[in-house]
Order: C-alpha cells, then sequence, then structure tokens
C-alpha cells in the first residue's frame, strides 16, 4: 500500500493552486524551503518526480499534476472529516484566518474579534485585510477558512464551486460631495440625476462596478476622474471638491465640515455576506464566528 506525507499532499496542492513555492508557502504559513521538503518527502513516497525547475520558476512534472488533483480532493475529504470531528465538540478552539474587506475589517471586525475571543479564549484569530473578491479567492484557495463579502443590490454575489455563503446584514451607501454641490439641501436626489458628475472610484471595485451599472445609458467618458483606492482618500478628496464618492456606512467614521451627504432615492446597499467552503460548515469556530458576526453587523445596522 502506498503510504504519503499529508503535510506533502497539501504543499503539493497548495503549488498547483498558487503556482509558485513562495506563494504556496505563505498559503500554509511555511518558508518556501519547508515547502520544498515536504514536496521532495512526497517525490520518494510515490517513485516518481513531482516538480521541475527551470529558469528558476518550480513546475509540475506530469506526475505531479496528477498527485496534486488527488491532493485536492484528499484536502476536501480531510476538512470535512476535521469539521466533524470538531463539531462533536461544544469546544470552539484552534485557529481560524478571517478575510475580509477593508471598511468591514475596521467597522465589523473590532468588535466580533472582542466577543469571540472573550467567549472562546482557546480560539485563536488570524485576519487578512483584503477586497471582497480576493477575500472571496482566499477562501476558495485554502488560505482563509471564512471570508466577510459584500455585493450591491444590482450585481449579486457569485461564489466558486464548493463555497457557501451566509447573509450578514446590510450596510447603506450614500454619495458624497462638497458643501458647494448645486444638489446639496434637497430633500432627496435620484443618482440619475448625478449622471454628469466626476466622481471617485477604485478600479475594479464593486463600488465601481455599481455605477457602471447605474449609468451605463448614459455614457460619459470623463465621469471616472481621481483613481482612489481608500474610502477615507476619497472623502478627504470630496472635501476639496475634486468629485463625489459613493462610500458605505459602515467603518465610514465622521465626515469632514466640507462634506455633506447628498439622500439618494433607495440608496445603493451592499449585501455582507460570511463565505466558507462547504465541507467546513460544521466546524464550531466557523458556526461561532457567523454568529457573532451577524450580530455585529445588526448592531450597526441599528446604529446607522
Amino acid at each position: 500500500m502506498l503510504t504519503v506525507s499529508l503535510a506533502g499532499l497539501r504543499a503539493i496542492e497548495a503549488l498547483a493552486v498558487h503556482g509558485s513555492m513562495t506563494a504556496a508557502a505563505s498559503a500554509l504559513g511555511y518558508t518556501p524551503s519547508a515547502i520544498s521538503q515536504q514536496i521532495a518527502r512526497l517525490s520518494r513516497d510515490v517513485h516518481q518526480q513531482l516538480v521541475e525547475h527551470q529558469a528558476g520558476r518550480t513546475t509540475l512534472t506530469p506526475a505531479g499534476r496528477v498527485l496534486a488533483e488527488s491532493a485536492s480532493r484528499i484536502v476536501v475529504e480531510l476538512e470535512s472529516m476535521s469539521a466533524e470531528l470538531q463539531a462533536q465538540s461544544d469546544t470552539v478552539t484552534g485557529t481560524l484566518t478571517v478575510a475580509a474587506f477593508p471598511t468591514a475589517t475596521r467597522g465589523v471586525l473590532p468588535g466580533a474579534t472582542e466577543e469571540l475571543t472573550r467567549a472562546w479564549p482557546d480560539l485563536s484569530l488570524r485576519l487578512i485585510e483584503a477586497d471582497s473578491h480576493r477575500a472571496v479567492e482566499l477562501v476558495a484557495r485554502g488560505t482563509a477558512d471564512l471570508a466577510v463579502a459584500h455585493d450591491w443590490m444590482a450585481i449579486p454575489l457569485t461564489l466558486p464551486e464548493g463555497l457557501q455563503a451566509r447573509h450578514l446584514g446590510d450596510d447603506l451607501s450614500d454619495v458624497l460631495a462638497h458643501h458647494t454641490h448645486p444638489l446639496v439641501g434637497r430633500a432627496s436626489v435620484d443618482l440619475d440625476e448625478l449622471r454628469g458628475d466626476r466622481w471617485l472610484y477604485e478600479p475594479g471595485s464593486v463600488a465601481h462596478d455599481f455605477l457602471l451599472n447605474a449609468f451605463q445609458h448614459t455614457p460619459n467618458p470623463t465621469r471616472f476622474t481621481h483613481i482612489v483606492t481608500e474610502y477615507a482618500s476619497q472623502i478627504g478628496l470630496v472635501g476639496v471638491g475634486l468629485g463625489l464618492a459613493l462610500v458605505p456606512r459602515m467603518g465610514r467614521g465622521p465626515l469632514p465640515p466640507s462634506v455633506r451627504v447628498l439622500p439618494v432615492t433607495a440608496p445603493p446597499l451592499r449585501r455582507i455576506y460570511g463565505v466558507w467552503r462547504t465541507p467546513t460548515g460544521r466546524r464550531p469556530a466557523l458556526t461561532a464566528a457567523l454568529a457573532v458576526l451577524e450580530t455585529v453587523c445588526a448592531r450597526l445596522e441599528q446604529d446607522t
């Protein structure tokens, strides 16, 4: 009977997914040297060359690709088995890696982390800040256990195969404008009334996708001007009159005196989700984290 190293299977599966020794090591929390050693041991176990080194790159051989595909299925089964075993215990322990988009990292994770560690002192949390798309990808790749992700009303969340999601709450967004904007003071404005304005935006973000969708029937090549990733930076630039910004309330903080909220009819709404790999769904640490995140999101909705 063939006997192989579980660590080696995880290593070669990570190499296949992430594409390099360095990236695989980062995903698994090891050094590249350790990953290389685990794959070398696995190669000896199966009596096959699994990787080859060319021009400074490490690639899988045909035998390596076969083993990596099998390793992927084995890792899924192991995750499912581990979650089922942990579900037999009432104790929440171990390490849970949570990837969350920036405003959730700022607005939700501090409170949720405090509640989780107070209730379950044997639970260790590891946080990764990443945009919503990337957070889901980190869960799909096995780098994170749980993603806090979001979508917009017109752009629903799409999940890769093998992932599940739970709706945790909603987050309203406001259009922010300089205090001299002609529509400031109106009881409400329609988003279409802002079609001629210039916007601060982050390319590829869900907010940018939402605005593109909202204005798809009113082409304007100069609409999106300043490329600004952070909402705090967008607010600062709105404050000096450089454009409008669509900014969620979650984690936004107080606005400077020169910035006003334009009350939009049917304000844009982000839906917040927890996303995890299906085999890990019964893991107590995961279910505990989802419950606390839902509670914190509900509390934030009441406050805003």
